[in-house]
């Protein structure tokens, strides 16, 4: 920029001022405009001989009035003797421009303002892309701030540098406890090894468990991008995550089910294929063991007889897969049914030195259930006492939530290691030496039965927690 005193040659001055590719003008301590070279009068859409009979207040945008009369009082009183801000000004069209202007004041030998030099340049094409991009942060912070899913940026190590107010709803977390932190930290360590050393595309969808604030897994589906720069180096990653804890657990009844549906078919052919010469064997070995009158056999009959009942216990619960009950679905006390269990079982508990605590809310509502789900909780609470060949206690709770009541067996016993617990539930596998792997599985399908949901938590050496949802009013039919 230049001034009057840089310039003190007139004809010098008078070429750069009509010549330069800025707009400039002399303008009088009154705001009248006096001179203005071609590059003003481009900018503003005016011929030479329109501008000078306007003032500068005229063609200035009304809010910007103020700011601009405020810097002229001060340069008026002497306090300043040149000043820069960004204004707005009215095209002859009636459209916005939009000018940085540079101002500075010619004195005469008294002090007094001879003339105001203003220097202007177009910054319209700058400001809408300013105000374009503030719109499009306003618009990202809207996103992120009400996005259910959760956003995070990482640099190209791992290392959280945002993350979205969501990942509290998600994980637990404020968003400062998780900046600066790598990611891959919070990753379940089979999903580290099975993605992260797996990373070859820019642009992938990935699913995998991320650890919650209270210690729990949470299974997230994220969509994530590489940004690289012009050299082809990556940026930073942006990922959209997004809990789908739920929906997995869904899919997993939605197998169970299937698997329950398919080998409830094939037991309910094999049960009654089966209990037709269970019964004929049976009775005859209870023939031979009372032609056996000095009982010289006794002990193989009733070896034979014990198995053959063990048989056509297993023929019972394959029944019990094969269809839903046809029991007669009431209104029923969860509290006196888990009393009832407890003093059953209490006999048996107090033999294994395991004591029995109860955690129930106080009047729990009724439940439409029938009596087979008695069976559910007694095949819990034997678990539960098998798991602690030592003693311990064993922890049932009873609670509503929402419009479901809530059951939770808790054991302190030798828990189950998370390799054998996927498998669990599944037809024949047990971990017991006696057992047949289909106690759980009828558990499972008596509580599907009743529309709730059986979900299993457990750790090696740290106990194990069942946890029964029933809902309160369902659709069940006798």
């Amino acid at each position: 920029m230049f001034t009057k005193s840089e310039l003190e040659d007139q004809y010098l001055f008078s070429r750069v001022f009509d010549h330069a590719p800025i707009g400039m003008a002399l303008v009088t301590p009154e705001g009248r405009l006096i001179k203005v070279n071609p590059s003003l009068c481009n900018m503003l859409g005016y011929s030479e001989n329109e501008l000078i009979q306007h003032t500068i207040q005229s063609i200035t945008h009304p809010d910007d009035l103020e700011l601009n009369m405020e810097f002229r009082t001060k340069a008026v009183k002497g306090e300043i003797n040149s000043y820069r801000m960004e204004k707005r000004y009215i095209h002859k069209s009636g459209k916005t421009i939009w000018g940085l202007l540079s101002v500075t004041v010619e004195r005469d030998h008294q002090g007094n303002i001879g003339y105001f030099i203003s220097q202007l340049v177009d910054i319209t094409e700058q400001k809408a892309k300013e105000e374009e991009l503030r719109k499009i942060q306003e618009l990202h912070q809207i996103i992120s701030e009400n996005s259910q899913d959760m956003i995070v940026c990482l640099t190209s190590e791992g290392i959280v540098s945002y993350v979205s107010h969501s990942i509290h709803d998600q994980l637990g977390y404020n968003p400062e406890e998780f900046l600066g932190k790598n990611a891959y930290d919070f990753w379940h360590p089979e999903d580290v090894d099975n993605w992260v050393k797996q990373e070859n595309q820019d642009s992938r969808k990935i699913v995998y468990r991320i650890r919650h604030k209270n210690g729990h897994y949470v299974w997230q589906e994220a969509l994530s991008k590489k940004i690289r720069n012009d050299a082809g180096q990556i940026q930073h990653v942006i990922g959209i995550c997004r809990d789908i804890t739920e929906r997995r657990q869904t899919e997993e009844l939605i197998r169970r089910s299937e698997k329950l549906s398919v080998v409830g078919e094939l037991a309910a052919g094999i049960a009654h294929e089966i209990r037709n010469p269970l019964t004929s064997l049976r009775g005859f070995i209870q023939l031979f063991k009372s032609e056996d009158t000095l009982g010289v056999k006794r002990l193989r009959h009733e070896i034979m007889l014990s198995e053959i009942d063990r048989i056509n216990e297993i023929v019972g619960e394959l029944l019990v897969l094969a269809k839903p009950s046809q029991e007669q679905y009431n209104l029923r006390s969860i509290t006196e049914m888990l009393n009832d269990i407890i003093t059953l079982l209490e006999a048996q508990a107090n033999l294994l030195d395991v004591e029995i605590k109860k955690e129930f809310d106080s009047e729990l509502p009724l439940v439409v259930c029938n009596s087979s789900i008695k069976q559910v909780f007694i095949n819990l609470l034997k678990n539960a006492m098998e798991s602690m060949p030592h003693g311990g206690k064993i922890f049932i709770q009873a609670k509503k939530m929402d419009d479901k009541i809530c059951i939770r067996v808790i054991d302190q016993g030798e828990g189950i290691p998370q390799d054998q617990l996927l498998k669990i539930g599944q037809p024949f596998y047990t971990t017991k030496e006696t057992g047949t792997g289909l106690g759980l599985m009828v558990s499972q399908r008596i509580i599907l039965n009743h529309k709730g949901t059986m979900h299993i938590e457990s750790e090696w050496r740290r106990g194990t927690t069942v946890e029964i949802t029933i809902p309160l009013i369902n659709d069940t039919k006798t």
